[in-house]
């Protein structure tokens, strides 16, 4: 969609600290901060905490963090400040407080005094008339005296709510179908879909960009936007729902890819992670699967982007972080690699990085296949064929210079004599070193260890002296 030439585009993300760090924070932040690059524009953080029951400063952090490490930074926010600000929701109580008496001084909102009992009848009412639930508008209407609790609710005007969607289209949603619903808690706290349009407005916000789950509340919104006399925001876009990877809707119970630190923990590059995000639910309409973030910045447009759900698919996110890793020079592999083998040190990983970079797919994968350098393996056992396979090995590496490239041209003139070729020479060499059926090329496998240790745990499995 065209950007209009007057506007300065801004836009947000608006999570919630209410536990850990989500995936879907992490895509909405990645379009909202594309689009604001790809426009010169700004790309705000907000928190919603209005939530006093389950909001913590701890998870607040931990959004901060996971955003960090993703490198997806804002312009203004809680800890940077702004124009706008403040930037959480619970220290603009008094804002909401003056609009919401705005809106009833104008006879478009009003007290409700109703008790949770009686609302609950009104319900009860309704489903055994069979039709939709609309609150009756008795405060309206005959409000109840001597009552001191109240919520404040929103008059709907009726007709229709219309809006651009970035990705849909022209939408339109009939209001008469939405009931005079509740902008102001008994609490004194606001309701989301009061507090976020005011933030919208107040903050400027020029394109709303954020998950599928959000189109329904969109009309809410924009009464209240219309009702306070305030310009809409330009666009909307609601990006698909992201779906389990059998189609299903994720949960946080069910689900702990929703956690984004969790790729962190698992070796998953923050570049990589990102282009996964940006193709669910977009393609480029070309080939291409690897994208840096200044691509994105060109090629992105929401145009392309689908109307249904997308899919995980852990597979399609471990093929592209492979790429990732492969792409990296070794000794930015070795540096990224640090903090996932605390028992080694950095001229060891600096050793390891380029036979690692062809084995691993994640980062994490690293210290399985490492583990034999700070672990004495079991000396497994093998048939005598085998055993004389590593005895030969042996002797042949013993006045050898210990260097990937030397070892790796001795084993392979014991691979010809032996006239078995390299994987079943190579087999029992790597059991005896490793303990396992799977190590770095063995060239490096044998390079990586200390002479001394890797002829001995050969020495070990043949009965033979070193």
């Amino acid at each position: 969609m065209a950007v209009s030439e007057k506007s300065s585009v801004r836009v947000r993300i608006a999570p919630s600290p209410t536990g850990f760090a989500h995936l879907g924070t992490a895509s909405s932040a990645l379009y909202n901060l594309i689009f604001a690059r790809a426009n010169g524009g700004t790309f705000v953080l907000r928190i919603d905490d209005t939530d006093i029951e389950r909001n913590r400063p701890e998870y607040e952090q931990v959004i901060y963090e996971g955003l960090h490490w993703l490198g997806l930074d804002w312009d203004e926010g809680p800890d940077k400040g702004g124009p706008v600000g403040p930037y959480r929701q619970s220290e603009r109580l008094d804002i909401y407080k003056e609009h919401a008496a705005r809106l009833i001084a104008g006879g478009k909102a009003y007290r409700c005094y109703c008790t949770a009992e009686e609302l609950d009848a009104e319900r009860k009412q309704a489903q055994a008339e069979k039709r939709p639930y609309k609150y009756s508008r008795r405060c309206l209407i005959n409000p109840p005296q001597g009552r001191d609790e109240f919520t404040v609710r929103f008059k709907v005007p009726g007709g229709e709510v219309k809006f651009t969607d970035m990705i849909r289209g022209e939408m339109s949603f009939d209001s008469g179908l939405i009931g005079d619903f509740i902008i102001v808690k008994s609490d004194t706290y606001p309701t989301y879909n009061y507090a976020s349009p005011v933030d919208d407005a107040t903050m400027k916000i020029t394109h709303v960009i954020r998950g599928e789950e959000h189109l329904s509340n969109t009309p809410y919104q924009l009464m209240v936007i219309d009702a306070l006399g305030y310009a809409r925001p330009e666009a909307y876009a609601h990006m698909p729902l992201i779906l389990a990877n059998d189609g299903s809707k994720m949960s946080k119970r069910k689900h702990p890819e929703l956690n984004l630190l969790l790729y962190r923990e698992q070796g998953y590059l923050p570049e990589a992670l990102l282009n996964y995000l940006a193709l669910l639910g977009w393609n480029p309409g070309t080939s291409q699967e690897i994208f840096s973030f200044d691509e994105l910045v060109r090629v992105f447009s929401f145009e392309r982007v689908q109307h249904g759900g997308a899919r995980f698919d852990w597979d399609k996110l471990t093929w592209i972080n492979g790429e990732y890793i492969r792409a990296l020079s070794d000794d930015e592999l070795a540096r990224r690699l640090q903090p996932f083998l605390p028992q080694l040190d950095e001229a060891t990983i600096r050793r390891a990085a380029p036979a690692l970079k062809t084995r691993i797919t994640k980062l994490a994968d690293a210290a399985d296949l490492l583990d034999y350098l700070w672990t004495d393996p079991s000396p497994p056992a093998l048939d005598p064929d085998a055993a004389g396979r590593v005895r030969a090995a042996m002797e042949a590496l013993k006045d050898v210079s210990w260097e990937p490239a030397a070892i790796h041209d001795t084993l392979m003139g014991v691979v010809e004599k032996s006239g078995l070729g390299p994987n079943k020479t190579f087999m029992p060499i790597r059991q005896a070193l490793t303990g396992k059926k799977i190590s770095p090329p063995i060239d490096y496998t044998l390079a990586l260890l200390p002479k001394e240790v890797a002829l001995s745990r050969l020495a070990k499995v043949t009965g033979v002296s070193v």
